[in-house]
């Protein structure tokens, strides 16, 4: 991919040379720089992308020294949307700052975030993995990505390297119900190009869980998005929807329920991208839905339910203070305090 180069450190001191013909003692005492002092420039290299990842996107950053020498002080900033949340990381060990960029005096400012972090060394002939999984918080929204990194060569320069800006547009989708019959559902989500994708949310609320009461509001965001009901266990609190999104021609499928105090969505489609943002658009309806009913007074109240290590469904929602173990890596967590 294509890349741009800043020197942040030109030299200082240019020598005045006069032409004139040179004998050839003098042409020897004129020796070339070594090679790498030339090339190393064009071989530190980034290569990104932007892909969805379940229900969230995954930005991958990697970082190529394809030179012999190291690089030292590799410091690097990646500037991602305001409506994107940091899930995880790897590495883990980072800092997120808020920016904002436009004109503020006409009120055209553009909320962002700035993730940072540094090492002290890349060697000769390696490479370094940056992923960021970034959950989005609301639709219908336009961003860009980019990245940025300076290192000290070997030579001693500060040098720069940017990336290009990848466009992200959250675009909204339109539901047209779709009738199909139960036995085509196994049939739906066997087929090779499906993608099958899931949030899992638990509340905190004071009282005692119904899981009738929770299985109706699951069942609710569904209906407002325009789906259509095509199967429904009252038993086992599961439901079956089905839909085409008029917007890109997609069908989806979508299975609400309750699950080991777990409040889930799971769809299914051939189109990654839809499946983010429906179910993007199901938690935040049951988010503003609980607000308005009086079962929680903040956002903040609603936690995600994914591994913060490998980001797998947790296998249940634990209690208030309470650790629970991953049941892919094995990694204890305390979801809420």
């Amino acid at each position: 991919m294509a890349k741009k180069k800043i020197d942040q450190n030109p030299e200082d001191v240019h020598e005045l040379i006069l032409f004139r013909e040179q004998s050839s003692k003098d042409s020897n005492e004129f020796e070339s720089e070594p090679l790498q002092y030339i090339d190393q420039e064009d071989k530190i290299n980034m290569v990104y992308k932007l892909i969805p990842f379940g229900g969230n996107y995954l930005y991958s950053l990697l970082i190529k020294n394809q030179s012999s020498d190291p690089i030292t002080e590799v410091k690097i900033r990646i500037i991602i949307p305001e409506f994107f949340r940091l899930c995880r990381s790897t590495p883990p060990t980072l800092t997120i700052e808020s920016l904002k960029s436009g004109d503020e005096s006409k009120n055209e400012g553009i909320e962002e975030k700035q993730v940072k972090m540094e090492f002290e060394l890349l060697n000769g002939n390696s490479q370094k993995q940056i992923n960021l999984y970034l959950c989005p918080l609301l639709l219908e929204r336009k961003g860009k990505i980019k990245s940025f990194i300076t290192f000290v060569n070997n030579a001693d320069f500060i040098r720069a390297i940017d990336t290009d800006s990848i466009n992200i547009e959250l675009n909204p989708f339109s539901i047209e119900r779709k009738i199909i019959p139960q036995s085509d559902i196994k049939r739906f989500l066997e087929k090779p190009w499906i993608k099958k994708a899931n949030k899992s949310i638990g509340i905190d609320f004071d009282g005692i869980f119904d899981e009738n009461y929770f299985f109706e509001q699951i069942i609710k965001t569904i209906h407002d998005t325009n789906f259509q009901l095509i199967l429904k266990n009252q038993n086992n609190k599961i439901s079956w929807f089905y839909g085409t999104d008029i917007v890109s021609g997609n069908d989806i499928l979508v299975i609400g329920q309750i699950l080991a105090g777990k409040i889930e969505w799971l769809a299914a489609s051939s189109n990654p991208h839809l499946l983010i943002s429906v179910l993007t658009n199901f938690v935040n309806i049951f988010k503003r839905e609980m607000i308005q009913l009086g079962q929680i007074s903040s956002e903040d109240q609603i936690y995600p339910l994914e591994c913060k290590y490998c980001g797998n469904t947790l296998p249940y929602f634990p209690g208030r203070g309470k650790s629970i173990e991953c049941n892919k890596c094995n990694y204890e967590q305390i979801i809420w305090n």
